[in-house]
């Protein structure tokens, strides 16, 4: 699953010369379905964006995920802590953009 290559911030986090820092929602990745939200934590990034449960992602940063390899994926969503992701959300049929400020790393 690709929450937990996200939450152990995988190699290259201290590249960022700074904090690492994640969206805090657990996803679910397959190449025929595409990157979906399984868990938002109360009060991390991700539900302070307004993602929730069954939203589907379909960019990060303006870059369809369908075009995306698995890593290009976690790359694109780890970042420095403080930092932002923009991503285009489907959910219900509506598509709407999401502006997620990262947090540091820290277990919850």
């Amino acid at each position: 699953m690709l929450a937990a290559a996200i939450a152990a911030c995988a190699l290259g986090c201290a590249s960022f010369g700074g904090t690492p820092g994640g969206i805090y929602a657990r996803l679910a990745y397959a190449e025929a379905t595409g990157l979906r939200v399984v868990d938002v934590p109360a009060g991390g990034a991700a539900a302070n964006a307004g993602l929730v449960p069954g939203d589907q992602i379909v960019a990060i940063d303006g870059h369809p995920v369908r075009d995306m390899s698995y890593t290009s994926i976690v790359q694109a969503l780890r970042g420095r802590a403080g930092t932002t992701v923009k991503l285009k959300i489907a959910h219900e049929g509506e598509l709407r953009d999401v502006t997620v400020r990262r947090e540091p790393y820290e277990r919850r």
